[in-house]
């Protein structure tokens, strides 16, 4: 079976080598073929892994086969780690990868660098593969800067576009902050276990003497330690304040921001928590934190949502409010409620993001939802498809986001703590305002009368299209009834903690009586009225309203707090300049220094004239000044 793993990777680089370096010697339907291929080959081996894991109760696959840097005590090595928890989300990426790629051999099929894209979304799962199955932090931190590299490097695939190298500059430069904290998180957890290897570090985390270890601004040094692995997970899984990226990244082919918003870059962070959850465990201040920016997230930038008009940024704010979700249940500690959030959210996220490829397509890459309506008819099996992913990502009763969403809310209900009933309730609001902003995406795209141009032209497409819909549309049906593996499921070293799961058909009946189902039916009536019927409410024009909701479309002045910082750091470091070091160290000391000895040497110069009798002068008056001085002192 280590064979089977070691495979994986291995096929993924190859594709990726293949599809970039075949310009000659392949046409793009033969790259297509043979990149979509290997990666399938890879989803295979990743079931058939995580089938043999999940057969035995207490099989685990750690090895290290490779010491890359070994100094006196100081060791790096190159090896994996296939636990459930990992082995799951083997299966997650390559899934989505492998429906991915198919579904690009249609959808990129008349763009001039077919064979870069592929070569790029290959290498793309490659890295976060290699995220999943390390045994360390710094495999896992290569990996962690290798998706985010190649995120960049899609998000600006169309580099002739103004807009897509900013996009790519901005979720470089954001995640660059993040990785700045999540470099100085690795080295603290570093010195306190004198380990990168996650089996030493959580073997020695109880003989940790958290008495004698310093404290940083009233945290403890392991809660400093995970909060600043926090921030680096906060930008790559988009969270308030470094989510500001997320939603430009739209400007990639529209296959790479399915891939990217369901399996690979914004979920790293998810899993990487998970899988220091024995770490995260000894912290209190830390997890409250989490806690409280997951749920401000959920329901926070779910509004914004509401009032944007391009179809793929609404799904994109819709990814960032369902993030929120998993983080507040990391954030309480329940770290496979959390991933199976992650899980289900991965096919109905990948749905949607694919159903609005396929409408962009029909419409001839229209993004504004304004200028669509009326597509029922026209595209049925891509509205059927979009309908089953909007009622998931709603938390409609049955479907998949129904038992991992309410799960959630019902863990966090029950955590009995005031922090944690404060998040419930946001919570709840952010499941109404998904519920509004979901059904308002799929009224005015699907319903109504269309507002576009070429009415005739709109058409379903091919079956390369509309296969990987189905299959993602049967997976957001069906994937939330292994609700008990996830309550189950034990990550390395870490063993969950209880949670009362009565079945399957109690845990529906619970579901539906929930004040959760209770948000969905209000939100179905608000949108309804105001997206399908078109009523005019009176208290949308109050002063009040008004303001917020100027408020929100603002985007809640993220964007231009960032420029801000920018320019008052640029102000401040231009300021020092001139102070610190044009005016102190070269103006007194590097140039004031010589230009004073120079002065002095000039003086001294021209006291220095040569004639013997202005020597005998200076001699006789420094006698002079001598007995002077003594004569006081004597006196």
């Amino acid at each position: 079976m280590e064979s089977l793993l070691l495979s994986i990777p291995i096929l993924l680089i190859l594709s990726s080598i293949i599809t970039g370096f075949s310009s000659k010697l392949l046409n793009n339907f033969y790259s297509g073929i043979i990149s979509t291929s290997l990666v399938t080959l890879s989803f295979i081996f990743s079931i058939i892994i995580c089938f043999n894991i999940y057969s035995s109760d207490n099989l685990i696959l750690y090895e290290n086969f490779y010491s890359w840097i070994s100094v006196s005590n100081f060791n790096i090595g190159i090896g994996y780690l296939i636990d459930k928890y990992s082995a799951a989300m083997l299966v997650v990426v390559l899934l989505i990868s492998s429906v991915v790629h198919l579904y690009s051999m249609s959808y990129m099929e008349k763009e001039k660098e077919y064979k870069r894209f592929f070569s790029y979304i290959a290498l793309f799962t490659f890295s976060m593969i290699l995220l999943v199955i390390s045994n360390n932090l710094i495999q896992l931190f290569i990996g962690w800067e290798g998706v985010g590299l190649v995120s960049y490097l899609l998000i600006g695939f169309f580099y002739k576009k103004r807009s897509a190298i900013h996009a790519n500059l901005k979720a470089f430069l954001i995640n660059r902050i993040g990785d700045m904290f999540f470099i100085l998180g690795i080295a603290m957890i570093y010195t306190a276990f004198d380990s990168f290897d996650y089996r030493t570090i959580f073997l020695n985390i109880n003989e940790l003497d958290l008495d004698n270890l310093k404290t940083y601004f009233g945290l403890s040094y392991i809660d400093l330690s995970c909060l600043l692995l926090f921030i680096g997970a906060m930008a790559k899984s988009a969270q308030i304040p470094l989510h500001i990226w997320l939603p430009d990244s739209m400007e990639g082919p529209t296959p790479i921001s399915a891939l990217i918003h369901a399996a690979t870059m914004v979920t790293a962070g998810i899993f990487m928590v998970g899988r220091l959850s024995p770490v995260y465990e000894m912290c209190y201040i830390t997890t409250n934190i989490i806690l409280i920016i997951g749920a401000s997230t959920a329901l926070f930038i779910g509004l914004i949502a509401i009032f944007e008009n391009d179809i793929k940024k609404v799904i994109a704010y819709s990814t960032i409010s369902q993030l929120g979700y998993m983080v507040s249940a990391l954030g309480i500690n329940a770290y496979t409620i959390s991933f199976f959030h992650l899980y289900t959210h991965a096919f109905f996220k990948a749905l949607l993001f694919l159903c609005a490829g396929s409408v962009i397509m029909s419409l001839h890459h229209n993004q504004d939802i304004l200028k669509m309506g009326g597509l029922k008819s026209k595209l049925p099996i891509t509205y059927i498809c979009f309908l089953i992913g909007t009622l998931s990502i709603i938390g409609f009763p049955l479907t998949s986001g129904f038992f991992s969403k309410d799960l959630i809310l019902e863990v966090m209900l029950y955590k009995d703590s005031t922090i944690s009933f404060v998040a419930y309730v946001m919570l709840i609001l952010g499941a109404l305002v998904t519920t509004i902003y979901s059904l308002r995406l799929l009224f005015i795209v699907f319903y109504g009368d269309y507002r576009g141009d070429n009415a005739n032209s709109v058409k379903e497409q091919s079956l390369i299209i509309l296969i990987p819909l189905i299959i993602l549309a049967l997976l957001s049906l069906f994937s939330g009834y292994s609700i008990k593996i996830f309550i189950d499921m034990p990550i390395f070293m870490w063993s969950p903690s209880e949670i009362k799961y009565q079945g399957l058909l109690p845990f529906i009946t619970h579901g539906i009586f929930s004040p959760a189902t209770l948000s969905l039916l209000i939100g179905f009536y608000i949108s309804i009225k105001l997206y399908k019927e078109k009523t005019d409410f009176k208290f949308l024009k109050f002063f009040l309203f008004e303001k917020s909701v100027a408020a929100i479309k603002s985007k809640y002045k993220f964007d231009e707090l960032f420029l801000y910082l920018s320019l008052f750091m640029k102000k401040s470091s231009l300021y020092f300049s001139n102070k610190m070091d044009i005016a102190l160290i070269d103006g007194l000391i590097v140039n004031g220094i010589p230009k004073r000895i120079n002065i002095l040497s000039t003086y001294l110069r021209t006291i220095s004239s040569g004639y013997l009798y202005h020597y005998a002068f200076l001699i006789v008056l420094s006698l002079v000044i001598i007995f002077a001085v003594i004569l006081v002192r004597v006196l």
